[in-house]
């Protein structure tokens, strides 16, 4: 060889596996001499408290480490454990140092752990079958011979991993307190373990359900883990659904954390049925993040001064999140930025809808902001320009989670409605939402009261009971069904009960009160002191075009709702000139109106009593000097009253 660098190669390449066979030589030729598989039941026993059984070979190992073999190994469980061993491998690579083997000691420095299955449960009465107890007390001396009296003592109990590695490896966690667990699988981990009194790293990835997960995990003290101590604990979990951190302590007796969690993710929905709490079918609940300080105990997640975002909503809070009946359940207290309610409320189509600025990281506490864009404009509750949808309202999300919440919520969007700042207390329990309005700011005035929503059956039940104080009537009312025709300064008094599938059945099913009152207005579409005067013009059409309006002091009425028709005997306007009493009904199931009024004139003109009847988009005016519309509209009033009672008696 006349390169000299090849020629030194060869020489040390030779010399290194001359060392390894002369090893591997010596390796073989100890363990030939000693009982290793009882030394290693032995030492693990001692470290453990538990029982180790090595059903298969015990030999020399030469891949993947230099050292021991031990096939179909396994470690007791707890006495009534729900599996069968804490532990089995299929096999045990063990990297021991040769120079203990002479004083007959098995000191580990390597350990590779093929196709590990570690069970890990918790007793009906909370009691965890990972808490190891080493076996301190060592038999008196007279009971058996000290093979070597010259090793020190403790001598067994040495311990140092340099490296240990699984492969293959497979996790279960099961909870008999909730009848529920887990399972990872493909663990394949490396760590090492100079001491349990010095921090372990480990690093690797596991798969869970059908998505691989890379984990990096550092724990302050091992032994403290293990004896069910407290310790510092550091996690980072990345996967395609969820990538989050955590700092922090935690106790594993308990299975307990406590310190600073983020996580962000691109889809909730989908990370909520991969972790085994699927959401029920839908859009949105998609991209989320979160960051605060976490509490975990017992399957309980207590978020404190939490921030978070979720498709295009923002807010922070202090909240809890667990399982109630199978089900997610939060609780606690929120506050969101301006967001639209209306892709999550049921019947709704999915709109588009943001506040100006992108959602912020959840890592910052988001700045309030003071618009919302709708890109698609959401379905009223009641619209009396069209026809009610007979379309089935979807209810399923009031039964995907329960929850018990205080909300606070800056401008927010409620279907066509616009609310600049509420305090709300919401409660959903399996299909029944409850939410009482404390104090909401919407349209220059306020508003409170309470609604619920019973979806526990096919048959959706609503009661509505609300009170709306100096809200602007004309954006109120155009907002909320549809009408501007008037204007002013309103409070609204709602008694509503509805049930139904469908929109129209919901609104063909109404029931109960509704007292209005208007200040310092105008009704829009006709002037009825002019009607009044002379009906012949009405006629002609020049006194109910959409330019005529009816300036009023006061507007005020008090309707019977039954079976959706409103009916109202005490209809009142109160003009500078007249004073307007009347009544009517108002059939939302045929869109159509019956009015009669009889104005009287403050100044002593000649005023006629007329009607106003038919249905909305072609309502005709007539005299009723003969009281022919007076009678038919009051025996209908009579008969909505009525109607309206029985449905409010209790049954």
């Amino acid at each position: 060889m006349k390169n000299p660098f090849v020629r030194w190669f060869v020489l040390i390449l030779g010399a290194l596996v001359a060392v390894a066979l002369i090893a591997a030589g010596g390796l073989a030729y100890l363990v030939s001499r000693l009982d290793v598989r009882a030394e290693v039941e032995r030492a693990v026993e001692n470290a453990t408290g538990r029982d180790l059984t090595i059903a298969g070979d015990v030999g020399v190992s030469f891949w993947p480490v230099l050292g021991l073999r031990a096939t179909n190994a396994s470690l007791a469980n707890v006495p009534g454990g729900r599996a069968p061993a804490l532990a089995a491998m299929d096999e045990i690579n063990i990297g021991v140092e040769l120079r203990p083997l002479l004083n007959r000691e098995v000191v580990v420095r390597q350990l590779v752990l093929q196709h590990p299955r570690i069970a890990l449960e918790v007793d009906a009465q909370g009691q965890r079958n990972w808490i190891l107890a080493p076996r301190t007390a060592a038999p008196p001396a007279s009971s058996r011979p000290n093979p070597n009296p010259t090793s020190p003592p403790g001598a067994r109990n040495a311990f140092s991993l340099r490296e240990l590695t699984t492969t293959d490896g497979e996790f279960s966690y099961y909870d008999a307190r909730r009848g529920a667990g887990w399972v990872i699988a493909d663990a394949d981990l490396k760590t090492a373990l100079t001491s349990l009194d010095t921090p372990l790293h480990v690093d690797g990835s596991v798969r869970y359900g059908d998505k691989p997960i890379r984990l990096a995990i550092d724990v302050a003290s091992p032994r403290a883990l293990i004896a069910g101590r407290a310790t510092n604990l550091r996690l980072h979990v990345a996967s395609e659904l969820l990538e989050a951190d955590f700092e922090g302590g935690t106790t594993a007796t308990q299975g307990e954390l406590q310190g600073l969690v983020t996580a962000r993710g691109p889809n909730l929905r989908q990370l909520a049925g991969w972790a085994g709490a699927p959401l029920q079918s839908g859009g949105l609940l998609e991209a989320f993040s979160l960051s605060g300080r976490l509490a975990l105990s017992q399957g309980q997640y207590d978020f404190s001064n939490a921030s978070f975002t979720l498709d295009r909503l923002a807010g922070r809070g202090d909240f809890t999140l667990s399982q109630l009946r199978g089900k997610p359940y939060l609780s606690g207290r929120l506050e969101l930025f301006d967001f639209d309610l209306n892709p999550y409320l049921p019947g709704q189509a999915a709109a588009a809808a943001a506040t100006t600025a992108a959602a912020p990281d959840a890592s910052a506490a988001p700045a309030p902001t003071t618009q919302i864009a709708v890109v698609a404009a959401p379905a009223r509750a009641i619209d009396v320009q069209q026809a009610p949808s007979a379309a089935p309202i979807d209810f399923s999300g009031l039964r995907a989670i329960n929850a018990d919440l205080e909300l606070t919520t800056h401008a927010m969007l409620v279907q066509r409605m616009r609310i600049d700042h509420a305090l709300i207390s919401l409660v959903v329990n399996d299909g029944y939402l409850a939410s009482t309005l404390h104090n909401v700011s919407l349209y220059g005035g306020s508003a409170t009261g309470r609604m619920e929503v019973d979806a526990r059956e096919p048959v959706a039940r609503m009661t509505q009971t609300i009170n709306l104080q100096g809200v602007d009537a004309a954006r109120f009312l155009a907002d909320a069904v549809n009408f501007a025709n008037i204007e002013g300064r309103a409070e609204v008094d709602l008694n509503l009960r509805e049930q139904g599938r469908t929109q129209s059945e919901l609104i063909n099913a109404a029931d109960g009160a509704v007292h209005i009152e208007v200040v310092s207005g105008a009704l829009h579409g006709v002037d009825l002191g002019g009607v009044a005067r002379t009906i012949r013009n009405a006629l002609r059409g020049e006194l109910i075009a959409p330019q005529a309006r009816t300036p009023f002091n006061g507007f005020s009425a008090t309707f019977a709702v039954a079976d959706g028709v409103l009916a109202s005997d005490n209809l009142s306007f109160n003009t500078p000139d007249l004073r307007i009493p009347g009544l009517a009904v108002i059939d939302l199931t045929q869109r159509r109106l019956d009015m009669r009024v009889a104005p009287r004139s403050s100044h002593g003109g000649i005023v006629i009593p007329f009607a106003a009847r038919g249905p909305w988009s072609q309502i005709g005016y007539t005299s009723d000097i003969s009281d022919r519309a007076l009678h038919e509209v009051q025996a209908r009033v009579a008969q909505v009253k009525a109607a309206a009672r029985a449905q409010a008696a209790p049954h």
